[in-house]
């Protein structure tokens, strides 16, 4: 495996040791799942500012959609 640049961190020991917890019984390292700690956090907060923003324009994304599916299916494609 191609080495990566590293550093040092701190966290609390009962996170080290949750993650250590973790990575055993996933079968992987602290860094990896460090790493998919990380990803995790993003995503999360991706799906959060998606959800507020249906929340704000849920309305208009469902108008939206009813527009689509109203308009007529006509053309060579969707001949039958």
């Amino acid at each position: 495996m191609a080495a990566t640049e590293t550093m040092m961190i701190r966290v609390r020991r009962s996170t080290q040791e949750r993650l250590a917890h973790q990575a055993e019984l996933e079968g992987k390292s602290l860094t990896e799942m460090f790493d998919a700690a990380v990803d995790l956090l993003e995503e999360q907060s991706l799906l959060a500012s998606m959800d507020e923003s249906y929340r704000k324009h849920g309305d208009e994304i469902h108008a939206e959609m009813k527009a689509w599916l109203e308009m007529p299916l006509d053309g060579p494609a969707n001949e039958r």
